[in-house]
């Protein structure tokens, strides 16, 4: 099969592989979409992953078309996108299900092969299955929405709540299209004009620019009170102290964007959530469990039409254009939110 294989730092090569052999418990997936994501950037040309070679991505999702022998065969045939966290099973983060918090847990895409490849072989527990009226583009996509929907959850919205999402990347922009099903209001902070009419062409109306006062862009519109959650989706100073800013008293701010570096808080800042008596929230990846599955949240709110994602990828390239893919990802002139490649 053909693949795109990581041998080491900004050295990216398509090449010819193996096909994957199942183990105990697994099933086989043609590969037919992989999102890149903002991490595979500095993954792929600047920290490597954690061994070379590697095959990365890890939002991808595909048609199961083989399964090992003590695997239903029910499933061949099946369109599936794929849980990209290996638990450990033994940690206590695992004994309580909390997978995302595994203490020894592994990683399509970055730790082992991932998505960028015809085939990948996975086991069934990280499968979920979804109908083929989804594109799989667009099913794609579901790695990053249940991403923000973990946000979202963390969040505790109601419709009586205000929220500002920082940051009209992929994930803010799915956190905000989520959130707008259950908020009295959604606000989208971001610093390009051209991504701001992006941003309303997607469903979300109320965009603020980072680049003004956001402060009093948001007291304006909230009558002085602040909001009553921030999102905060990029993972940068000036955004975490903006989220303090705007956040009313007894607010909460869901911490959801990485960082490229170290981050500082200003002693005025921390000062802010003391006297506010803020409630500080980290997120990461998702909830993946019988009682809590953000995953298949993501694909029923998709089947039902409740979040139309669709038009957030914006461009799809043939996996061997991959050289194509990277560059048009990383050159600031060019709008892009979710960058595809199909095999």
């Amino acid at each position: 099969m053909k693949a795109c294989v990581l041998e080491g730092i900004g050295q990216l090569k398509y090449k010819d592989v193996e096909i994957p052999v199942m183990k105990k418990g697994e099933v086989l997936v043609n590969v037919k979409a992989c999102g890149i994501c903002s991490s595979d950037i500095p993954r792929i040309f600047t920290t490597g992953t954690y061994h070379f070679p590697t095959i990365p991505g890890h939002e991808f999702c595909g048609q199961i078309v083989d399964a090992a022998e003590d695997v239903d065969k029910s499933y061949i045939g099946k369109r599936a996108v794929i849980f990209p966290l290996l638990p450990c099973g033994e940690c206590p983060s695992c004994k309580e299900k909390e997978y995302a918090r595994c203490d020894n847990y592994n990683y399509f895409g970055s730790r082992c092969d991932g998505g960028m490849a015809e085939y990948i072989s996975v086991p069934l527990w990280n499968i979920v299955t979804f109908s083929d009226d989804i594109p799989y583009n667009t099913a794609a996509l579901t790695e990053p929405m249940a991403v923000a929907r973990h946000a979202t959850r963390r969040a505790d919205i109601n419709n009586d709540k205000r929220v500002l999402v920082m940051g009209n990347g992929t994930i803010g922009l799915l956190a905000a299209l989520i959130a707008q099903k259950e908020a009295k209001q959604v606000i989208v902070a971001g610093r390009s004009k051209e991504k701001e009419e992006f941003t309303k062409s997607v469903g979300l109306e109320n965009v603020v620019d980072t680049n003004s006062d956001l402060k009093e862009q948001i007291d304006k519109i909230t009558d002085g009170n602040g909001v009553d959650v921030v999102i905060e989706c990029v993972g940068s100073n000036d955004s975490i102290e903006s989220s303090i800013l705007t956040v009313k008293k007894g607010g909460t701010i869901v911490l959801t964007g990485n960082p490229y570096g170290d981050l500082k808080l200003p002693k005025a800042s921390y000062w802010k959530i003391l006297r506010k008596e803020l409630t500080v929230k980290g997120t990461w990846n998702s909830s993946y469990n019988d009682t809590c599955n953000d995953w298949k949240d993501c694909i029923k709110m998709i089947e039902n039409g409740e979040v139309d994602i669709s038009k957030l990828v914006t461009h799809a390239f043939k996996m061997e254009d991959y050289e194509h893919a990277l560059d048009v990802l990383r050159d600031k002139n060019v709008l892009t939110c979710k960058v595809m490649l199909n095999p």
